[in-house]
Order: C-alpha cells, then structure tokens, then sequence
C-alpha cells in the first residue's frame, strides 16, 4: 500500500477524532477553543497512528524528536483549518465589524450553528490542510 494512501487512512481516522471533538465541545465551549482542542487532539492522534504504521521503516531517532517535528508540520496544516473555518463562518453569516468576529470566536451562546453545517465547514478545513501535513511530513518529519 503507497506511504500516501496509508497517511490518506490516518488522516481520515484523525478526521473522525477531529469531528468528534470539534462537534461535542463547540456546546460548551467557543468555536475557536473548541477547534483549536480538535486539531491538538487529531495532531497527537494522528502522530501515533503515521508513526507505528505509515512511516514504520522512518522511525529514526527519538519519538519526542519526531511527535515534536509533527506537531510543528502538522501546525502549519492546522493553521490553514483554522483560518479556513473562521473564514467561512464570517462569509456566511456576512460579519462585517470586529466585535461580531470576535463574538463567534470567543462566546459559545452567540452564534448557533447546527452541528451538521460546523461539521462540513470543518471538513473543508482540514481537507485544505492536508496536502502540507503530507508534504512536511515525507520530507522533514519522516524523511
């Protein structure tokens, strides 16, 4: 099986564990916590799973080296999400001053998505992110 279709897997295991995450904490805490817990979360997740199985024949040196070196990599494709997420958000709803923008990122009573529409906006988030997780990922974290 290619090292691509193997990450593809885990990504898309990691997509669930972002969803599950995502979905159940965005009714007690804001999106952007709520989102910034998903990523972490699907990082970790993600790290364990590429490392015992996609990139098994990589494993060189320490794992703390490389959760480190994927935790930055992955950063970058979570960055993406993030900015993707929230940008969607504010184009849909059509928010147009600061305190509007701020009040979806930080108060959980004001804005109240269903849980179907913030799981899509947050698939198109990772989905955007995943083709730098790839790239960093086969050529400085597991190289």
């Amino acid at each position: 099986m290619s090292r691509l279709l193997k990450f593809a897997i885990v990504g898309g295991l990691g997509t669930l564990v972002n969803e599950l995450v995502f979905l159940s904490t965005t009714k007690l805490l804001s999106i952007s916590i709520s989102l910034a817990l998903a990523i972490e979360i699907s990082i970790i997740f993600n790290f364990m799973l590429n490392d015992v199985w996609t990139f098994k024949d990589k494993r060189i040196g320490n794992i703390w080296k490389r959760l480190l070196k994927f935790h930055m990599s992955s950063a970058s494709g979570g960055i993406i999400q993030y900015i993707v997420v929230i940008s969607i958000i504010v184009i849909m709803f059509h928010f147009s001053n600061a305190s509007e923008i701020l009040a979806i990122l930080f108060f959980t009573s004001y804005l109240k998505l269903q849980s179907l529409v913030l799981g899509i906006i947050n698939f198109i988030g990772i989905i955007s992110g995943f083709i730098v997780r790839f790239i960093t990922s086969i050529k400085w974290v597991w190289p």
